[in-house]
């Protein structure tokens, strides 16, 4: 940074940050702490998979126990065994007759009558399915899903409220401690009914510990950092879901594996000792003292040198913001919060990324959750579309800074839906596999390129509670997202099709937005109305000069 910029104007935080590094001693210490939970978040996310994961079952027929007839189950048109009917059993008189395995016989089974079953034999037992007797009642299975998900309708604006009215780092803590807790106590459920309960009460209280991390992380650093920042939280999120579905193959047992992954998420509870406090928060409440520690605390930690009237500066812009914003309140006789809640451009924004967010979550799990029913190791099935994740974070991390967050995220939100509608015109095969991988792809890179642009379009004082609200309804496609398999009944490629239009409809959206790309964190909602006009500004410079001048002679002329 330039040394005489204090002479020549105002320094900003984003300054300070540039002279103290990006990634110094302090930065990582922090991102450590950060990142855990974020690991275990990833965890969390997916292990409803393998809590309810279907299993390979039949009817029971004690008239003929043995597992090699083939004659008191009809059989699908693939060959396979049906699971939840049988053939009628005949009445049969002579208790003689009946004695042993005399029943066992082909003439004793009315092929011409197919029954449900009354019970099942199961051959594996990882999952519920087996410890509840859920055989058959796939809408139980389907429903564990849409409980988790529908729990993050109240965590995530409860932990928006925490984080914006007591700190980042408590909202964090609680989140985290809360997953712990209740995760943990549902590995000891001793009924379907107590374990779909507690499936909701965890990310219910729990589930917005991502969003707190992020945004605390997001604020430790300087524009230039961010997308970096994202793409270690990305890929800690695929490297907690390919750790749980690694855990669930080799432990065979869903009790064993929510203790694993719970129990270290109670241990986040000491964090509220050792992890550093945003200071934009510490500033935004009129901290400054303590805002300005954390700075100077970094400073000492990187061996980095800020001259002091730089931290002056900040200090009295810090104050002149709060103050400025007190002003406008007497003068309008409205709160803040009011402010924001009458601010068109704040609803415009609300609505944008609520919806780009409800098609993310919508389209990102249904195929998640859909590589599960693909033949095949369900595993391996799961693991390799988590992985394809990692190249879209790549090319954020490239594309983002170099072609700005509007473009990049407009495309692939584009490509998404231009890959998942031609996909049902496709014959089954590696065309069709590469297409599925492609849309997972494309839907990774702009729902995780979602997070950064929707943190940059609201002011620093109310924006985990807006990127909260955003999240929270955007978590209705992630409720949805579990029961879209039940649309392959009418129509077998109607789920992707559905995805398809819905992501090309969010990509013309993306455009209604201000591009964010370097620019300053707006800390108020003046500052955040400003990202309008600078995207007006960007407009004109785009345009011919011809063009720009006889816009600019016109306003004059008015």
């Amino acid at each position: 940074m330039d040394p005489e910029k204090s002479k020549d104007s105002e320094v900003t935080v984003d300054d300070i940050l540039q002279i103290l590094g990006p990634f110094g001693k302090f930065n990582i210490y922090n991102y450590v702490l950060i990142l855990f939970p974020v690991l275990l978040a990833g965890m969390y996310s997916s292990v409803y998979n393998f809590e309810a994961m279907d299993l390979r079952y039949k009817c029971s027929t004690p008239e003929c126990e043995d597992p090699e007839v083939n004659f008191t189950i009809p059989h699908l048109e693939d060959g396979s065994p049906s699971k939840c009917l049988r053939y009628a059993f005949f009445n049969v008189t002579d208790t003689n007759s009946t004695q042993g395995n005399d029943t066992c016989s082909p003439h004793y089974f009315d092929t011409s009558s197919e029954i449900e079953c009354d019970s099942y034999v199961y051959f594996e037992e990882h999952s519920i399915v087996k410890e509840f007797n859920l055989g058959c009642q796939d809408w139980k299975r389907s429903l564990v899903g849409t409980v988790h998900n529908a729990g993050f309708f109240i965590s995530i604006p409860l932990t928006g409220l925490i984080s914006d009215r007591f700190g980042r780092r408590l909202a964090l803590v609680f989140a985290s401690v809360a997953n712990g807790v209740f995760g943990v106590i549902r590995a000891f459920s001793l009924n379907y009914e107590m374990f779909i309960v507690l499936e909701f009460l965890e990310p219910a209280l729990g589930g917005g510990v991502y969003t707190a991390c992020f945004v605390l992380a997001l604020e430790l650093v300087g524009p230039k950092g961010r997308v970096f920042v994202s793409l270690l939280f990305n890929t800690m999120f695929i490297l907690g879901g390919v750790t749980v579905t690694l855990l669930s193959w080799w432990l065979q047992s869903w009790r064993y594996l929510l203790l694993v992954i719970y129990i270290p998420a109670i241990l986040v509870f000491f964090y509220l000792w050792t992890l550093t406090e945003s200071f934009r928060w510490l500033f935004s409440k009129g901290l400054y003292e303590e805002g300005l520690n954390v700075l100077s605390r970094c400073e000492k930690v990187n061996k980095a040198t800020v001259p002091k009237d730089h931290y002056d500066q900040v200090e009295k812009n810090a104050m002149k913001q709060r103050d400025a914003r007190k002003c406008e309140v007497l003068a309008t006789n409205q709160s803040t919060f009011k402010q924001l809640l009458l601010s068109p451009m704040i609803w415009k924004r609300l609505f944008t990324c609520s919806f780009l967010w409800t098609t993310s979550t919508l389209v990102y799990y249904g195929l998640s959750i859909n590589a599960i029913e693909l033949s095949g190791n369900s595993y391996l099935n799961y693991i390799v579309v988590i992985i394809i994740e990692a190249p879209a974070n790549v090319c954020k991390l490239i594309c983002l800074d170099r072609f700005g967050r509007k473009r990049v995220i407009a495309t692939a939100f584009m490509m998404t839906g231009i890959i998942l509608i031609a996909y049902g015109f496709l014959p089954g095969g590696n065309w069709s596999t590469a297409f599925y991988l492609g849309g997972k792809f494309f839907i990774t890179l702009a729902y995780n390129s979602l997070y950064i642009f929707a943190a940059e379009v609201f002011p620093t004082n109310y924006r985990t509670t807006l990127l909260a609200i955003c999240s929270t309804i955007g978590r209705i496609g992630s409720a949805v997202a579990p029961q879209t398999p039940l649309l392959s009944r009418f129509y077998e490629f109607l789920p992707t099709l559905v995805f398809g239009v819905m992501s090309a409809l969010s990509g013309i959206l993306v455009l209604t937005l201000p591009e964010t790309n370097n620019q300053k964190l707006p800390d108020s909602l003046k500052e955040a109305q400003e990202q309008d006009k600078h995207r007006d500004r960007e407009d004109i410079g785009d345009r011919q000069p011809g063009e720009t001048e006889r816009r600019v002679d016109t306003k004059t002329k008015l």
